[in-house]
């Protein structure tokens, strides 16, 4: 298929439109092709999203800059506890953290067996303690996988472009 006929036919869909095998071949084979598709869902989701406004406290600041009074105000606000909290992103946990604890998790359960707990367990309760072992660490897996997802939703949106519903 060449690029202008795969080109049109990604076009002429709707949104949401499932994309023709043929139109996804060529661009998984043509890098034109599928930098220019790409170029074109990050326009289109750049003009989707709402435009930013500012918080009206960022407003307030920056027209009574002028004004020690307001500032003065702003300041007794702040320290009442009443001013709004900043938006950043510093109860974050960084994803290396994730990773090295995950590895912890999973190092820690495989090693349990070989302990001196592991082997009373054995000794007391032979082969039969295995599958509450197992049930255990498959519930601790998941929990903490499904913590790191929760946690770390925004990662999936933007590596997966899952569109948020309007």
């Amino acid at each position: 298929m060449s690029c202008d006929k795969a080109f049109d036919r990604y076009l002429s869909l709707d949104k949401h439109e499932r994309v023709p095998f043929t139109v996804s071949l060529h661009l998984l084979i043509c890098p034109v092709c599928r930098t220019s598709v790409r170029q074109i869902t990050r326009a289109e989701a750049l003009l989707a999203r709402p435009l930013k406004m500012k918080a009206v406290s960022e407003i307030m600041v920056s027209e009574a800059s002028a004004d020690p009074i307001i500032l003065a105000a702003m300041e007794q606000l702040k320290k009442a506890g009443l001013a709004y909290p900043s938006l950043g992103d510093d109860s974050r946990v960084s994803l290396f953290r994730w990773v090295v604890s995950g590895i912890v998790l999973a190092f820690g359960f495989a090693m349990v067996p070989f302990t001196f707990i592991g082997d009373w367990f054995i000794r007391t309760f032979g082969n039969t303690y295995l599958i509450p072992f197992y049930l255990l660490c498959g519930i601790a897996v998941a929990i903490y996988c499904g913590l790191f997802v929760a946690t770390n939703i925004d990662i999936f949106v933007k590596k997966f472009d899952i569109d948020q519903p309007v």
